[in-house]
């Protein structure tokens, strides 16, 4: 049995290190440099589509942007004259009773210019009105709701109306009854 000496086992470990090194050297270098194998991926666009131009627009850009304009004020307008004849959808989603009431509603349409009318009949003929306004959410609008203390009415079966006019021209409400 033959032992190997130590001494002969260390330069293929320096000769090993160099070699390491040098390999992670030019790795590095190729990473920092976006060589293979770090080459950026190709883009099918070129380097022109994807810079800002900004010299003054020609006549011809002028007039497509002014059309352009025109068609979506044309659009739009049709659009609002086509929600004249369409009633609001309201909807009471909360009549929530307790030391104070609370009452929220929501509106299928998106507005921030309509107005939520509260009118409530209670006990005796007893009668509570308020107003709020509306809050625009993505794709509806709310009431912004109703804090009403139970001090301001007397307990028993109250019947609940939330009707919400926009700018006049469209209108539509909701009704429950609810013992408070």
């Amino acid at each position: 049995m033959r032992i190997q000496n130590r001494n002969q086992t260390r330069p293929i470990l320096v000769f090993s290190a160099i070699v390491g090194i040098v390999l992670f050297t030019l790795l590095g270098a190729s990473y920092y440099f976006k060589k293979w194998p770090f080459s950026p991926a190709s883009s099918s666009t070129s380097q022109t589509n994807s810079t800002i131009n900004y010299t003054k627009p020609t006549e011809q850009q002028m007039t497509a942007g002014t059309q352009a304009k025109e068609q979506a004020a044309a659009n739009s307008s049709q659009q609002n004259t086509d929600k004249k004849d369409t009633p609001l959808g309201v909807t009471l989603t909360t009549v929530q009773p307790g030391t104070v009431v609370y009452i929220r509603a929501m509106i299928d349409k998106v507005t921030t210019s309509a107005t939520c009318h509260l009118a409530m009949v209670g006990p005796g003929q007893k009668t509570y009105s308020a107003e709020a306004p509306t809050q625009a959410l993505a794709g509806t609008s709310t009431c912004r709701g109703f804090n009403i203390p139970m001090t301001s009415l007397a307990p028993g079966i109250w019947k609940i109306t939330v009707s919400v006019t926009d700018d006049g021209t469209l209108s539509g409400s909701a009704t429950t009854e609810k013992e408070l």
